[in-house]
């Protein structure tokens, strides 16, 4: 049976798995989607979903994937109380050699609350006649052979599919689920990385210039660091960064003493500016981890993962999302195509090709945490990246092209273009002085 015109059962309903309903409803007669939380309401926070309370951006590449899969998200988002900017313009990052140049990259930036992205995906898809938007926690899969034909869940439920996506996350059971059938467990990375957020929002007319700064975590010394967003409704959202197995506390005082402690001021502006809404919320135990799914021999029919259930990526480098647009665009296009046998190990293998540049980049500085189990070429390619680094304040053609790269819009070899001559630029942001 072709896979096109089918049913298909999507296990998550978080980013990943509206995503990926939203491209299989175009090809899929049925799109069930299975969620293990309760739906929630409109404008509230998708339980089991810890890292909802914490800061999220779209980078330029996924906002456009977004795009593409719903015409009108940015326009329908930024009416929302989204903000979308320059990123080199309005953002503010603090590396250990100074500030970043305050200037404009042409990059956009999409900043909002993960509970407004997925509340306006979450409408969009469920306006879909194909989809299906059920409660249940799946428990296991159902086999014909060596091909996965449903679902089923944790009351005995069972959902037929030609179908079968994982979009689970971080704690997808697929391995194990895998070894159950008697297939080899998939090969797996992983990169330590050691991080820790605790974030705050507040609430108040905070309005300093910019929409996001960040003093970045720095491989293998700079453990603690922080960032502040604004995102709608008037809200501003301070996280605490731990870096190495940091964990920055989540009482109110010594919540408000870490942030004293950074060398940026912009957290204890939006502090003393602003009024807290709630406590601190913690979300930690964030390495780095690629379950390689793609080299499984004999990958059985009728069964495809994406997002994080395939690659975790460390948040702070901003790419979980956009990888997965960029995965369910990409299962969009080759649905379209009338799949023939092996489409599911051929998604795999494209969906490793979304994913090998975000994994480098965010490992080849996590890897310097560790950097005594590197081998020589990894801790020569750190040192590398560390004196890129070390340029930025006082180059901003370097520095926009390290934003390009970290937005997946040009490749990490760009970097190793020859630079223009310096212009004479300050470390310093306008207005502040460094503080220690």
């Amino acid at each position: 049976m072709t896979v096109a015109r089918g049913q298909a059962v999507v296990i998550g309903g978080g980013f990943a798995g509206l995503l990926a309903a939203r491209a299989l409803s175009d090809s899929m007669r049925t799109v069930t989607v299975l969620e293990r939380a309760p739906w929630f309401e409109p404008r509230q926070r998708r339980h089991g979903a810890p890292q909802a309370h914490h800061p999220h951006g779209l980078l330029e590449r996924g906002a456009a994937a977004l795009e593409a899969l719903f015409p009108g998200f940015r326009a329908e988002i930024r009416a929302r109380g989204a903000a979308e900017f320059d990123f080199g313009q309005a953002t503010r990052i603090l590396f250990p050699a100074g500030w970043a140049p305050a200037v404009p990259v042409g990059v956009q930036h999409l900043a909002c609350s993960r509970t407004l992205m997925e509340d306006v995906l979450r409408t969009r898809v469920n306006a879909l006649a194909q989809v299906e938007l059920a409660d249940g926690v799946a428990e296991g899969l159902l086999w014909s052979g060596n091909r996965v034909v449903g679902v089923r869940d944790r009351q005995g439920r069972s959902f037929a599919a030609d179908l079968v996506v994982d979009a689970s996350g971080r704690t997808s059971r697929l391995p194990q689920w895998l070894v159950q059938a008697g297939l080899p467990p998939p090969p797996a990375k992983c990169v330590f990385a050691g991080l820790s957020y605790v974030t705050r929002a507040y609430e108040g007319s905070f309005d300093p210039g910019w929409h996001m700064s960040a003093e970045v975590t720095y491989a293998p010394s700079v453990r603690q660091g922080g960032l502040v967003q604004r995102v709608e409704g008037n809200r501003v959202l301070v996280t605490l960064i731990g870096a190495d197995g940091v964990r920055p506390p989540h009482d109110k005082k010594g919540f408000i003493r870490y942030a004293s402690m950074l060398s940026t001021p912009h957290l204890r502006e939006a502090i003393g500016t602003c009024t807290p809404v709630g406590g601190p919320y913690r979300y930690g135990g964030l390495d780095n981890r690629w379950n390689g799914f793609h080299k499984v021999r004999h990958w059985p029919e009728g069964l495809i993962a994406l997002g994080d259930a395939v690659a975790a990526l460390n948040p702070i480098y901003g790419h979980g999302l956009t990888v997965s647009a960029l995965e369910a665009l990409a299962l969009r296009t080759m649905l379209a195509r009338r799949p023939a046998p092996g489409f599911a190990h051929h998604f795999q293998r494209t969906a490793a090709d979304v994913i090998r540049v975000p994994w480098l980049l965010a490992t080849l500085s996590d890897a310097a945490w560790r950097h005594d189990l590197q081998p020589p070429s990894t801790r020569l390619a750190n040192w590398a990246l560390r004196q890129v680094l070390g340029r930025v304040p006082e180059n901003p053609d370097l520095y926009r092209r390290v934003v390009l790269v970290q937005n997946l819009l040009a490749h990490p070899l760009t970097l190793t273009i020859p630079l223009r001559p310096r212009a004479a630029s300050s470390t310093a942001i306008p207005g502040h002085t460094r503080s220690h």
